[in-house]
């Protein structure tokens, strides 16, 4: 493992990429790169709609009743998901294929299936056509008329989808590991940001909180801006007043990669102020507060020494399709792992799922108060406050641009990395060449074995 200057070193579980490559050859790729100002895009490697080989949560089964079904929009197309039998999840195409009415404005009349409420059409669990209500009984649509069906799965009352042309993996492959440890317990928070999926994770590993989560009374509004001032502030364990923050990071060390994630730590990091000859000033300017000294530890290992993972220790991860993690959690309870899934909606839109994630308490009170801490506490604090008004409103739709270039800098070490080097380990690229809407789509289809009707949605490409 390097750490000299901010370069960054290497941890992976085999040391090689699916090239054959090593991939610490990777982490040092993207570091050169970012000395650089590279002007790699965010849609070079990386599709606009998201990497479609992969399994994504979709909604709670709860959410499904036993005869009405639920709509979900996900990577620019339309699915309806319904009960079937045995209480199993079924997703298909909303789109009845009958008439291209939609699925999800009909009822599950018998078990298994959902009729349309057009016609009475009525589709099975795989999309088979078994009945035609006001038709005839010996119809013969019945066997021969199929709608697109995806594959589901489910764990922790969740159910997930899998959007891929290919065969599905089995769903432990891409669910994190956190959540398959059965020492673990986890809440779950969902929201629909108005932003492309690919923001959010880059926003996730770019270490932007030094400037953009500076909370200091100026930073809060201070006496000027009055109406930006957030109460939550008051109270955040990141508003030390009387303490030096944060001034600038020297550099980024990636900890661990593998075939599927890339975990950091920021490096030679300084607190007070710094002086920017460019400006040839100081900033911040306000010193005088600083009388405390820094809070011991803070920033200085990037927590405890192993993760949730079972990794060495990290501030920021990213993990392919869209996984961002911040803080990696540790074995003491009082510790989680902040974990965002992005699920692609539209090209303006994503539903960003955020896993709270920590050791299970061991006592009823211990569960309450965990309940009442991340309720009370962390979820208005810091997904509300931090994520939602703070993180959201500098990306979202029509506050950022994807067609103009960009030229990433040393603290984007693990974008470059993202945008490049992990996307080409995807799935998509494994199994398919390329990714959809990027510059390097796809060289080769997949042809399914079962023909679909005509009236299945194309891949969805940007600006469709």
């Amino acid at each position: 493992m390097v750490e000299q200057n901010g370069r960054s070193g290497s941890n992976g579980t085999n040391g090689h990429g699916i090239n054959g490559a090593k991939l610490a050859d990777d982490a040092e790729r993207a570091w050169q790169e970012a000395q650089g100002a590279t002007s790699i895009g965010p849609f070079e490697y990386v599709p606009p709609l998201g990497f479609r080989e992969y399994w994504y949560p979709a909604l709670f089964k709860k959410e499904i009743g036993p005869k009405k079904p639920k709509f979900v929009k996900i990577m620019d197309e339309d699915i309806v998901f319904f009960r079937g039998k045995a209480e199993k999840v079924h997703a298909l195409f909303d789109w009845c294929p009958h008439r291209s009415a939609r699925l999800s404005q009909g009822e599950s009349l018998f078990p298994g299936t959902i009729t349309c409420e057009y016609h009475g059409y009525t589709f099975d669990g795989e999309g088979e056509c078994v009945a035609g209500l006001i038709d005839d009984p010996n119809t013969p649509l019945v066997g021969k008329m199929k709608g697109k069906s995806y594959p589901t799965a489910e764990h922790g009352g969740i159910v997930y989808v899998w959007m891929g042309e290919t065969e599905p993996v089995p769903l432990e492959e891409d669910l994190p590991p956190e959540i398959l440890d059965d020492r673990n317990h986890w809440y779950n928070r969902v929201k629909v940001w108005d932003a492309n999926w690919t923001e959010p994770v880059n926003q996730g590993i770019d270490y932007h909180e030094a400037y953009l989560h500076r909370r200091e009374f100026n930073y809060m509004g201070g006496w000027t801006k009055p109406w930006r001032f957030k109460f939550h502030n008051l109270f955040s364990k990141e508003t030390p007043f009387f303490r030096p923050r944060v001034a600038n990071y020297g550099g980024v060390e990636i900890t661990y990669e593998d075939e599927k994630r890339v975990c950091s730590n920021p490096t030679n990091v300084s607190f007070g102020e710094s002086y920017h000859p460019g400006v040839d000033d100081t900033w911040p300017k306000k010193r005088w507060y600083m009388f405390l000294p820094k809070r011991a530890g803070r920033l200085s290992g990037g927590g405890p020494p192993t993760s949730l993972m079972g990794i060495p220790a990290f501030a920021h991860c990213v993990e392919l399709p869209s996984k961002i993690r911040t803080g990696s959690g540790s074995e003491k309870p009082a510790t989680i792992v902040k974990m965002r899934w992005m699920v692609p909606v539209t090209f303006e839109t994503s539903r960003v799922w955020t896993y709270t994630i920590g050791r299970r308490p061991k006592s009823i009170l211990g569960r309450i108060y965990k309940y009442l801490w991340y309720k009370l506490w962390y979820e208005p604090n810091s997904l509300v406050r931090v994520n939602e008004w703070e993180d959201l409103v500098t990306f979202q739709k029509g506050r950022l641009r994807y067609d103009l270039p960009q030229k990433l800098s040393t603290l984007d070490t693990v974008v470059i990395y993202f945008r490049r080097h992990l996307a080409l380990r995807s799935r998509d690229v494994q199994r398919l060449g390329g990714t959809y809407g990027s510059n390097h789509p796809p060289t080769h289809a997949v042809v399914e074995s079962d023909a679909v009707e005509s009236s299945e949605p194309t891949l969805a490409q940007v600006g469709d």
